[in-house]
């Protein structure tokens, strides 16, 4: 039996960070985090209609981001992505094997879907590894590998003026690494499907 808990946050204000969930479950994941300024986008598996409707929700404009976020390659994560692009001229940041099965997925895609995957990242893209530490303006991220069936899903902790907060999505079991990395945030949103266990 497996255990599908969303945790769903319409508006985390942690005074100096805001947290927005726009999305959460199989119709699509994405979470915008705000800070002195700037605004990344975690995730883009809801339309772009939708994510700028819901944006636009929260009175926020889809063409502030910073840059756009991405776990994994998962359509519920990425799917809307493509079209998203098309409108904002944010950098996208992922790993090397995240977007090789981004562009090379099958399921539910056209023939040319591939090729305009490709064409819409190209020169668009910042290479992260769940192993280094990076930076999108005023926050600083902090990446992790979080185990899933996915090529190369990680979770993070996202940083700043000294508060933390984090997100782990689709991930399959707690382990030590999440448990040390989780430790001291003001706010974790979690999306899983799977039964929590704890692993050493």
């Amino acid at each position: 039996m497996a255990l599908c808990l969303c945790v769903f946050v319409v508006i985390v204000s942690l005074l100096k960070m805001k947290i927005s969930v726009l999305g959460s479950g199989s119709t699509g994941n994405s979470v915008l985090l705000v800070a002195n300024g700037t605004r990344v986008l975690v995730d883009a598996g809801l339309s772009a209609r939708e994510t700028a409707r819901r944006m636009s929700a929260l009175g926020e404009d889809p063409n502030s981001l910073d840059g756009i976020l991405i776990t994994h390659e998962h359509g519920d994560h990425a799917a809307g992505l493509r079209v998203l692009m098309k409108d904002l001229d944010c950098p996208v940041f992922m790993s090397a094997k995240t977007r090789d099965a981004y562009v090379c997925e099958r399921r539910n895609v056209t023939d040319q879907e591939p090729r305009r995957r490709s064409d819409a990242l190209r020169d668009r893209m910042i290479e992260i590894d769940s192993g280094q530490d990076f930076r999108i303006g005023a926050i600083d991220f902090h990446p992790f590998t979080v185990p899933h069936d996915a090529v190369d899903n990680f979770g993070f902790t996202a940083t700043h003026d000294g508060v933390k907060v984090a997100t782990l999505m689709d991930f399959g079991h707690i382990t030590t690494l999440i448990t040390e990395r989780l430790r001291g945030c003001a706010a974790i949103v979690i999306e899983s499907n799977h039964i929590y266990r704890t692993k050493t």
